[in-house]
């Protein structure tokens, strides 16, 4: 089992930082953030499709009009990236909408589209009531919409919108904003790894039995020390001698690595809480001992937050 995560793992981290490196050394068009997208793409849409298909075991989600839904919102929360690419020069600074406005503008139009489908839907449990039997089915179907498309909002505005955060970090900079990025990904990758390891050798008291067993005390301490230690010697250490400022606080790394692991934590344990109520193990079968797509961004996506605001604050 272990040999197979790390295949997985060695293969996703190759994949990942081949696409960061054609993305920092051969802009395509000449225009930077464009090789990131496919990475971006296909973790966000992978999340989102498993998320759905663990939902409709329980509470009938569509995962097909999700995931059409999630794609409409992806593309245009890039728009920015659009604008480059046919204007060639980079998106303007002082648009007023901004990289982060245009990610609620792609999550409103996901949003609204749902919406559509759901009205869509609950219209046609309008025709042909005629009897007391089809007037409760029709109650019984219009209730099914409205909690479908209240899932599949949630679904969609979580992922994508964490997911395209990633992009706004790595878009802060051409150059620094992708050494910034490898950093706070490291800092919850190890935190994981961390937390992984020291659960498997030291854990013994229990975080939160009822909803994911295996998690203890003692590896959310190792996680923690891990992305501390990681968050210390990328942005302190490395990143300084690749032209990157650090943070005016010494003991940013402490508070950055902490708040990773926390939150990174809750999402894991998110994810978890799903699986558990639908009676699955995994969210998919995708990477060989890691499980799934969203297996493996269940931390990433709350941290996402997290990491922009910690990079705002300079800490």
């Amino acid at each position: 089992m272990l040999h197979r995560r790390l295949i997985s793992a060695v293969i996703l981290i190759s994949v990942a930082l081949g696409l960061l490196w054609l993305d920092l050394s051969i802009p395509l068009l000449g225009q930077h953030g464009v090789w990131t997208i496919p990475l971006l793409a296909g973790l966000a849409l992978g999340t989102v499709w498993e998320f759905s298909v663990l939902l409709n075991l329980r509470w009938g989600i569509s995962p097909r009009i999700t995931l059409f839904h999630s794609l409409i919102a992806l593309l245009v929360g890039l728009f920015p990236v659009w604008y480059s690419l046919i204007q060639q020069r980079p998106y303007p600074t002082d648009c007023p909408v901004g990289r982060l406005g245009w990610i609620l503008v792609g999550v409103f139009v996901g949003i609204g589209l749902s919406g559509v489908h759901a009205l869509r839907e609950f219209g046609k449990a309008s025709e042909g009531v005629s009897s007391e039997s089809n007037q409760n089915q029709k109650e019984t179907h219009a209730e099914r919409t409205l909690l479908a498309w209240l899932l599949s909002s949630f679904v969609l505005t979580y992922v994508i919108g964490c997911m395209l955060m990633w992009h706004v970090i790595r878009m802060r900079a051409p150059m620094e904003g992708i050494y910034e990025l490898i950093a706070l990904v490291a800092a919850v990758k190890l935190a994981d790894t961390g937390a992984y390891f020291t659960g498997k050798l030291f854990g013994k008291r229990k975080l939160i039995p009822s909803v994911s067993p295996g998690k203890t005390i003692e590896g959310l301490i190792g996680g923690a020390t891990f992305s501390i230690v990681a968050a210390y010697i990328g942005f302190r250490v490395v990143l300084p001698r690749l032209g990157v400022e650090p943070g005016p606080y010494i003991w940013g790394p402490v508070v950055t690595g902490g708040l990773l692991t926390v939150v990174g934590v809750v999402g894991d344990l998110l994810e978890s809480m799903v699986k558990r109520t639908v009676g699955a193990k995994d969210s998919g079968a995708v990477l060989p001992g890691l499980g799934g797509v969203w297996d493996v961004t269940d931390s990433l996506l709350p941290t996402a937050i997290v990491g922009y605001l910690v990079l705002m604050a300079r800490l």
